[in-house]
C-alpha cells in the first residue's frame, strides 16, 4: 500500500504561481536542452542538464572560455533543443625574432695612388642584427595574424666601400641596397673565337668591348644597361646577348679564356645595383 503525503498549502501556492506566468509569457522555464552540442577543443559535448543560455550550457560541461575566446551564439544568447555552441580558442602573445639587417654597398671614386683597374671591394660589409617584437594572433593553436611592434638595434650593419674608376658607371647614386636579387646561372666566356665564333670582333651588341665587366643577359629577363654585381666576380653591366642565354641564365666577360675557364659554370645570386 502506498502512503501519499499532502504537499504543503504554500507550495501548491508557489507552484501554480510559477504556472501562471510561464504560460501568460512573464517568466522563461529552464529548457532541458537534448541533443544540445557544445564544440569545443576539437571535440563535441552534449548538454544533458536543463539550461536556458549558452553560458549555462558551457557550465553544465565544465568548459571556461578566456576573454579572448569566441563564443558562438553569445554567452547570453538563449539556447534551444538541439542548437550548437562552438568555442574557438583565441591567444594573443608577443614574440621576439632576430632579424638581419642588409648592409649597404658605398662606391667610391678612385684616389692618387689607389687606382684599381676594376672595381675593388676596399671595406668588406657585415650584416647587422635587430630584434624585432611581433603581435601574433593565435587561433586553435594556429598563427593567423602577425604584426611588428618594437624594434631594437643589437648590432649595427657595416657598410661595404667598393673603389671605382668610374663610380657613375655601377650606379646613379653610389648606394647599393640590396634588396632586389635575382638566382641565375652563370656560365663564363672571352672575347676571343673560341667562345664567340669566328666571326667575333670583340664588340657586344651594343658596341661595347666585350672582357670583364660585361655580361650577356637574356633581354626579357634582364634589361640591356642594367649593373649588376656578381658575388666571386664583381660589379659589371648587362651589356650582350647570347644564343643560349635565354631566361634565368647569364654569361660573364673576362679577358682570358684560362680566366674564364677557371669560373666555369655555378648558380649565383645576382644584385641589381640601385
Amino acid at each position: 500500500m502506498v502512503r501519499l503525503t499532502a504537499m504543503p498549502t504554500r507550495a501548491l501556492l508557489d507552484l501554480a504561481a510559477v504556472s501562471t506566468l510561464a504560460l501568460a509569457g512573464l517568466m522563461a522555464l529552464p529548457c532541458l536542452a537534448a541533443g544540445t552540442q557544445v564544440v569545443v577543443d576539437g571535440r563535441s559535448v552534449s548538454v544533458i542538464e536543463p539550461v536556458s543560455t549558452v553560458r549555462e550550457a558551457l557550465a553544465a560541461v565544465r568548459v571556461t572560455v578566456d576573454r579572448d575566446d569566441e563564443v558562438s551564439p553569445g554567452l547570453d544568447a538563449p539556447v534551444s533543443e538541439g542548437d550548437t555552441i562552438r568555442v574557438r580558442r583565441i591567444r594573443v602573445a608577443d614574440v621576439t625574432d632576430e632579424v638581419k639587417v642588409p648592409y649597404r654597398i658605398i662606391i667610391r671614386p678612385a684616389s692618387k695612388g689607389n687606382n684599381p683597374y676594376h672595381p675593388t671591394v676596399t671595406q668588406h660589409g657585415r650584416s647587422g642584427m635587430k630584434k624585432v617584437t611581433y603581435r601574433v594572433k593565435y587561433v586553435e593553436g594556429r598563427e593567423v595574424e602577425r604584426s611588428p611592434g618594437v624594434e631594437e638595434m643589437v648590432r649595427e650593419p657595416i657598410p661595404q666601400i667598393v673603389t671605382s674608376r668610374r663610380p657613375a658607371a655601377l650606379g646613379s647614386r653610389g648606394v647599393y641596397t640590396g634588396v632586389r636579387t635575382l638566382r641565375v646561372l652563370a656560365s663564363a666566356y672571352d672575347p676571343g673565337p673560341k667562345s664567340c665564333g669566328r666571326f667575333a670582333n670583340g664588340r657586344t651588341c651594343n658596341g661595347l668591348r666585350a672582357g670583364y665587366g660585361i655580361i650577356a643577359v637574356d633581354p626579357r629577363v634582364i634589361p640591356l644597361g642594367t649593373k649588376l654585381f656578381v658575388p666571386g666576380y664583381g660589379y659589371a653591366v648587362a651589356a650582350d646577348v647570347g644564343g643560349a642565354i635565354k631566361g634565368n641564365r647569364v654569361d660573364l666577360g673576362f679577358n682570358s679564356r684560362p680566366a674564364a675557364f677557371q669560373w666555369g659554370k655555378k648558380w649565383v645570386e645576382l644584385r641589381i645595383v640601385e
